[in-house]
Parts: C-alpha cells; structure tokens; sequence
C-alpha cells in the first residue's frame, strides 16, 4: 500500500517538474514569489490595467507592491529576473495640480494612501499634470510614469502575510488566470474594467471617468460630466489625446460640444454634457429623439421630454456639421451690406428720375415763354402800321 501512494506521488512530483522544465524551454513566465521581513511579494503575468491589477490583489488580501527601500528594490529585481514587459508597482498620482519634481515621490501616493518612502528611482523628472500610474520592467528597473488604463503583461501584489495559491495541475493552465462561472471555466478578465463575482454570475463595473458601452456591457467607454474634462493622451505623446464621445479636443482638454446650435431638435434643446435633451411644445409628442409631430388627442398641458440623447457616430474630435457663430455673424453682415447696396441704387434710380422730371417742367415752360413771345411780336408787327398812320393823319 506504502509503495503504491509512494509511486503516485513520484509521478506527479515527476509530471510537474517536467511542465515546469517545458514552460522555461518555451519561455514562459510563471508567477513567482518571494518573503522577507513579514512582507511576501509575488509577480504576476497577467495582462490588465492598474485598477484592474489592484482589485486583483485586494481579493488575495494585499495590495500593490511599495518600494520604499533598498530591500524591497532587490526584492522586485529579483522577481523580474528573466521576466519580459512591463509590470504595475502600487504608486499612482491623481492630484489636482501638476506633479512636483523637487519632491521625492513628485506628489505621487502608494496605494496604501500615504507617501512614505526612503527609497526613489524615477526614470523622469519631468511634471505631469494628469493622473499617471508607475510601472517597471526587467530591463529597465526605474519607475516608469504611463496611463492607469494601459494593459501591461502583468503585476507584483505585496501581502503582510503569507499568501499561497490552490491550482489543479491539469485543469489551470499556469499563465493564464481563469474563473469557474456556471460549470464552465471563463478565460480571465471577462470584463474590460473590473469583473464583479457574484452567487453564480458576475456583472460588469467600469473605473472612475468611464460608463459602459450600450453595445456591449463588458466594454467600458470615456466619459464626462462636466463642460470640460482633462483629455486621456498618451505619456509618451501629448498630441495622441481622445476625449468622449460629444466632446472636442482642444489641446490637452475636452470641451463639450453644444449640438442645441446645429438644430438637432424641432421645438426646445437643453444641452448636456456630451449630449443633449429635445422636448416638444404642448400638443406635440417626441419622435426619434428629436422630431415633434402633432398628438391626435388632447395634450397634457406641459412639453414632452426624452432621455438626453448622446451622439456616436461622431468622431470625438470630429466639429459638428453645422453653421458656428462665425458663419452665421459673417451672412448676417452680407444680409445687411446687400440690403444697404440695394436702397443706394434705389436712391439713385429715384433721384435721377425726379431731375428728368424737372428738366421736362422747365423745358415746357421756356416752350410756352417763347410762344407767348412769338405771339406778342406778331400782334406788335400788325399793330405797328395802324399807329403810324393814325399819327400821320
């Protein structure tokens, strides 16, 4: 009986030697740990996002690895040997005002809410001003600053205790995280932002800044409450900057685009960040979001509203087909110029038709002076004889 458990245990000892010997032939990564000082800290290669890394240690009970000394810096060069990527450590800037290169952690905070450290290795001195994570990699072991949202190969957790990890060889590949969910085993990160477990299922949450796509409940898309939002650009290039769908870039900034002046609806239009809302005066009744067309009965007495409407099919940064203040000041100014053109040339039409007018009242009466002249010169050329001959006789 004793020889026989002894030879299982053999060939599965044996069995998961070998798989480990084929995963570092084939240049696999497999997670890795390593504890010293209370504190066990393990690599993780596993593509996500910062948040997404984060809530993955947060269910094992830990958090983000901190450097905060010489020690924890030999530790994590030990656990990236022979690791290739990019991995999130636990510091993350979200301030309100640009970084500050003069300070330690440049106004950067650990996971853990505070800025403790004794210990920095900043690829960069150079400021940012909108939320950046740290990330490091085996050939470069600095602290690299880069969006939170990126999908890096993986992450390093830190826990106060020992933490160990119950896989089935066989059945969970190494690499790769999975979940059981109705039976059935799910690749990992079903969700593009965080996967919410519950008792049989699991639901869909998007981080901070991000709402969930209508087509697709797993994607998460920007978003933005305000007139004006930081935009999401590039660490690496300041012009590859994206803003929300309804907003346009302007720089590094999204402002809200008002689509109530492009006329999208027929009666009222209250704009909305990245949206806007259509409502129909008394007796008419929204139809397609922004046309109102007349009730066959009685209304209600007040005006019909809709869900604000949040275009999509416009590129983010695309301007709106529609005439600006610009344009519509600049046809005005024509309007008014045209109009003054054509009461000047009325004007002159006017004036020149009165002065013919007058030369034709002038004309006629140095007519009627002449003939009255020619009248009196002949009456005077008859009258004439008969005078002389009265004063001759």
């Amino acid at each position: 009986m004793h020889t026989v458990l002894l030879k299982t245990e053999m060939r599965d000892i044996i069995g998961l030697a070998l798989a480990l010997v084929v995963l570092r032939v084939r240049g696999e990564n497999i997670n890795d740990g390593y504890c010293v000082d209370g504190k066990c800290f393990v690599f993780h290669v596993d593509s996500a996002s910062f948040d997404a890394a984060q809530l993955v240690c947060q269910e094992k009970g830990g958090h983000l690895m901190t450097v905060r000394t010489e020690n924890a810096a030999d530790v994590l060069g030990g656990l990236l040997n022979g690791a290739s990527g990019d991995f999130w450590l636990g510091l993350k800037y979200a301030g309100d005002q640009c970084s500050d290169s003069n300070d330690g952690l440049k106004g950067y905070r650990w996971v853990t809410g505070d800025n403790k450290t004794q210990y920095v290795n900043w690829k960069s001195d150079l400021r940012v001003c909108s939320p950046l994570c740290v990330s490091v990699s085996q050939k470069v072991l600095k602290w690299t600053e880069r969006a939170c949202n990126d999908r890096i190969e993986g992450y390093l957790c830190e826990y106060d205790n020992p933490v160990s990890y119950q896989t089935h060889f066989g059945f969970t590949p190494l690499r790769t995280r999975h979940i059981c969910f109705e039976g059935e085993w799910l690749k990992s990160a079903p969700c593009e932002h965080y996967c919410i477990n519950t008792d049989g299922s699991y639901h869909c949450e998007c981080f901070e800044g991000f709402i969930q796509s209508m087509e697709d409940m797993h994607k998460c898309k920007m978003h933005c409450e305000k007139n004006i939002c930081p935009a999401e650009c590039d660490p690496n290039n300041n012009a590859q900057c994206s803003c929300p769908d309804g907003f346009l870039l302007e720089e590094q900034s999204c402002l809200d685009i008002d689509e109530c002046d492009s006329g999208y609806c027929d009666h009222a239009c209250e704009n909305t960040p990245g949206g806007f809302q259509c409502s129909c005066d008394e007796g008419y009744v929204l139809k397609d979001s922004t046309k109102c067309m007349r009730e066959d009965f009685e209304g209600s007495g007040s005006s019909t509203p809709f869900d604000i409407f949040i275009p999509t099919s416009r590129s983010p940064t695309d301007k709106p087909v529609s005439i600006s203040a610009g344009s519509l000041f600049g046809i005005m100014v024509c309007m008014v110029v045209c109009i003054l053109l054509l009461v000047c040339l009325a004007h002159c039409i006017m004036r020149r038709h009165s002065k013919m007018h007058h030369y034709d009242v002038d004309k006629g009466h140095d007519e009627i002076f002449d003939f009255q002249q020619v009248i009196i010169e002949k009456h005077s050329l008859q009258t004439f004889p008969s005078r002389y001959i009265k004063r001759d006789t």
